[in-house]
């Protein structure tokens, strides 16, 4: 993991983590954001944290200020010096590299026809470390697995819900058909056409697809027993997942909410939770915590 990220940062930043930074810091490292003109922050156990010409810092205001120039070489190893060859990631506001870490972009924004078409004038960068944490689902997994049940993964960002998700479909995988809809490439962390995350043995990714499209590409295509898919929150999502469930076909997603009434008030997810699509309501508090689980009916079972 620590080769690949500092392989993609200039070295002038990278000398600062090679020199400052330990093995065992580095391994709990959630992001790394780089802004022209600011300081370094790196979260690490949702701490920040900077890094001085001298030590690591918690006064952020005293770290290392990032440069256009540091900014721009960074993006080059980021891209392999080729950004053209990145035109769709880099539309989408993200690039993954070699170990499925996301590199998110910030800058101007050029459109056509009302569409983006590109990401000019890189303005910030944010490295989102990936951490897959296998059988972090164990204590959970019996709610969906016996019996397999159509469920949804709810909670506040940055509370593991993908990380959860992926767990889910690696154990599942053992048993049943698995596609999985990966359309910020953050389940699977696809790099070169390559998942660099353990997803199982019985199981297929439509890597940046979008999600509507991608389910019922999948469900038209690969005959699976269960469609995964991270980050529902359109009609659109709604009306091809009940197109999903009425084939016989289970759902396993995710949603950003807080609580029940969170999520009831919201108009492109009442007509499922009326109709009782989604079997299990599973809320996490923060990352590992499973807040409660829910049933069809809204009730709480754990």
């Amino acid at each position: 993991m620590r080769q690949a990220i500092e392989n993609s940062l200039c070295i002038d930043i990278r000398n600062l983590f090679q020199k400052f930074v330990s093995d065992n810091f580095f391994n709990n490292i959630e992001e790394i954001r780089l802004r022209i003109r600011k300081p370094i922050i790196i979260k690490n156990k949702n701490t920040e944290w900077s890094i001085t010409n001298d030590t690591l810092t918690k006064n952020i205001l005293s770290g290392y200020v990032v440069t256009k120039k540091n900014l721009y070489e960074t993006f080059e190893l980021i891209t392999n010096y080729s950004a053209y060859a990145f035109e769709n990631e880099i539309k989408n506001g993200f690039i993954t590299i070699a170990g499925g870490h996301r590199i998110g972009l910030a800058g101007k924004i050029v459109s056509e026809s009302g569409k983006i078409k590109t990401i000019s004038n890189i303005s910030s960068l944010n490295f989102r470390i990936a951490h897959e944490i296998k059988n972090c689902a164990q204590p959970i997994i019996k709610y969906v697995s016996n019996p397999l049940t159509n469920t949804i993964i709810i909670s506040p960002p940055g509370c593991g819900k993908t990380t959860l998700l992926r767990d889910i479909i690696r154990i599942l995988s053992e048993h049943y058909t698995i596609s999985v809809i990966d359309e910020r490439s953050e389940i699977g962390s696809c790099y070169l056409g390559t998942a660099q995350n353990d997803l199982g043995l019985r199981t297929d990714i439509l890597d940046s697809c979008p999600k509507t499209e991608g389910m019922l590409m999948a469900l038209r295509a690969m005959s699976p027993q269960i469609i995964a898919v991270d980050e529902i929150g359109t009609l659109a999502d709604a009306r091809a997942i009940e197109n999903i469930t009425n084939s016989g076909v289970k759902i396993i997603c995710t949603l950003h909410g807080k609580n029940l009434a969170d999520i009831k008030n919201r108009e492109f997810i009442k007509s499922m939770v009326n109709e009782k699509i989604f079997e299990r309501y599973i809320f996490l508090r923060e990352i590992g915590k499973i807040s409660n689980i829910y049933d069809e009916n809204l009730e709480k079972i754990s």
